[in-house]
């Protein structure tokens, strides 16, 4: 991943309360890793890194994720430069760039890992990269507005 960063990618819910601190918390809302992510640095680009996962939703509500709302944040709780969604794979996008519609339909963004409905039990695929500043400190979080995933350290540095 070649200076791709993580911009703010939170997440919003139908539901009210909750935190997903990564645990086992059953409250409305809240989020969880599925397993054990998978968290990498760059080897040509030290301050870059990439976690990929799945979450899965402990609460008891359905959750209306949306990637461009995260934010990550450092050990001091500054947001990090980023990006994120909820897809494996890269997809294209059905519009041009001149052509994309005012909003863009909901079935779009939802193919695009943009956006995500994610039922109580339910895991979906996720991807969150950021660059550390020369301020920040990990380990980071993944805030998406009622609550916040801990990613681990990197586990794993990418070839040359």
């Amino acid at each position: 991943m070649r200076r791709a960063g993580l911009a703010a990618l939170a997440i919003t819910a139908i539901a009210a309360a909750g935190c997903g601190g990564g645990g086992s918390g059953h409250r409305p809302g809240a989020l969880a890793w599925a397993g054990k992510p998978l968290v990498f640095r760059s080897h040509d680009l030290p301050h870059d890194r990439v976690v990929v996962a799945h979450v899965r939703n402990v609460g008891k509500s359905t959750l209306h994720l949306i990637a461009a709302r995260l934010v990550v944040r450092d050990a001091n709780g500054r947001a990090l430069k980023s990006s994120a969604g909820f897809t494996t794979t890269f997809a294209h996008g059905l519009f041009g760039a001149y052509q994309k519609p005012n909003p863009v339909p909901a079935a779009e963004l939802i193919r695009l890992g943009k956006v995500v409905y994610l039922a109580p039990g339910a895991s979906v695929p996720f991807y969150a990269a950021w660059r550390l500043g020369p301020h920040s400190r990990e380990p980071v979080h993944v805030d998406y507005g009622v609550g916040s995933l801990a990613v681990p350290r990197p586990t794993g540095v990418t070839a040359k």
